[in-house]
């Protein structure tokens, strides 16, 4: 089956309004927290405290969650550490031991989420989004693996 243009705009957009508009939930570091999602496929947005900074996509949420407090396991962790303190590095998946520190209590102070499940393709929203949103301070990074044509 083939799409228009303008019917994946729209999907798309319907699918925008409702992730952004889903419930918040507020980070933390209970080993329970990831059991507010689903073990389904999805797309989540990361606000910090009401401002969006990430958008991405996973097979399983609930799994992704678990690793979203982990720097060596997730990308908005390692470049929220570095947009924090300039010029930080990762050694063997970990920021010295002051900014982990810090990272958590940032997590815990402004991070929430919000997701919507989606089966069948989550890379592309997840593309029109960051491309979309880019511009206002997302910490995504902008590349080939979610370019659009």
């Amino acid at each position: 089956m083939n799409y228009s243009r303008t019917e994946i705009i729209e999907f798309v957009n319907k699918f925008e309004e409702e992730l952004f508009n889903s419930t918040a939930i507020k980070f933390n570091f209970d080993k329970k927290w990831s059991s507010n999602f689903p073990s389904r496929a999805g797309i989540y947005a990361i606000y910090d405290i009401d401002q969006l900074v990430y958008v991405g996509e996973t097979a399983n949420l609930k799994e992704r969650m678990k690793e979203v407090k982990r720097t060596y396991n997730h990308s908005f962790r390692k470049k929220l550490g570095k947009f924090l303190v300039e010029g930080s590095k990762v050694v063997k998946g970990k920021f010295e031991e002051t900014l982990e520190l810090k990272l958590n209590d940032y997590y815990l102070e402004r991070i929430n989420f919000r997701y919507k499940e989606l089966n069948f393709g989550r890379l592309e929203v997840e593309s029109y989004l960051i491309h979309r949103y880019c511009k206002n301070g997302l910490l995504n990074s902008v590349g080939k693996r979610n370019r659009i044509d």
